[in-house]
């Protein structure tokens, strides 16, 4: 698992691109930064998913360790890109009914220029 990181303090937006699997060897390493991240003065955390690959039930308990953490700091989080395999794994987990799904902050920022 690689991840890429995007910030703009102007407007409290993070974004996190993910690639790779999202597995019980890279779970652990997800859920420090993203608990590293909340740690920072933003107000939306948005976690790009569409280059994962595979993910398991490791990386379903760091999605919603993460989702639980944002809310109680307040931090608004929002995914793209879920498709193939991980999408069928948040789905049969019952999980995509809770996760909002939305467009990087900054392709929103884009378009109203």
């Amino acid at each position: 698992m690689e991840t890429m990181d995007m910030i703009d303090k102007n407007h409290g937006w993070y974004s996190l691109a993910i690639s790779g699997d999202v597995d019980l060897y890279s779970a652990a390493d997800l859920l420090k930064k993203t608990q590293e991240i909340l740690q920072q003065n933003i107000s939306h955390l948005h976690i790009d998913c569409s280059r994962v690959n595979y993910l398991d039930s490791s990386g379903v308990g760091t999605i919603i360790r993460t989702m639980q953490a944002a809310k109680t700091k307040g931090i608004k989080i929002t995914f793209s890109g879920i498709q193939g395999t991980p999408r069928r794994v948040l789905s049969m987990a019952n999980i995509l009914p809770i996760i909002t799904e939305a467009a990087p902050p900054h392709q929103k920022q884009e378009t109203r220029s």
